[in-house]
C-alpha cells in the first residue's frame, strides 16, 4: 500500500503530535514510496535536499508518512451482491 511523504514545518508551540498537515505552516508533499522505512528514508534526503528551513527559535520540521487512502480496506465499495463473480 503506497505511502506519502510529507515535510510539515509547524511552529515551535505546537506540540509534535499535533503538528498535522491541517496546523502546519507549510506542508510539502514528497513521493509515493512503499513502507514506512523508505518514507523516513525518502523525508529525509528530500529536507537535505531543499533549501526549506525552519526559522530557529520559532518553527521546527516534522516528517510525515501518510498511507495512500484510496487503496485501504476501509474505503472500498461494497459489492453488488447480484453483481457476477
Amino acid at each position: 500500500m503506497p505511502i506519502h511523504v510529507l515535510i510539515l514545518v509547524c511552529a515551535l508551540q505546537t506540540q509534535p503530535s499535533a503538528c498535522t498537515p491541517e496546523t502546519a505552516i507549510d506542508v510539502t508533499q514528497g513521493p509515493r514510496v512503499a513502507n514506512e522505512l523508505m518514507c523516513g528514508k525518502m523525508g529525509q534526503a528530500l529536507l537535505a535536499g531543499t533549501a526549506l528551513a525552519p526559522r530557529e527559535g520559532v518553527e521546527y520540521v516534522k516528517i510525515s508518512c501518510v498511507r495512500d487512502q484510496a487503496n485501504s480496506a476501509g474505503s472500498r465499495e461494497p459489492r453488488d451482491p447480484g453483481a457476477p463473480g
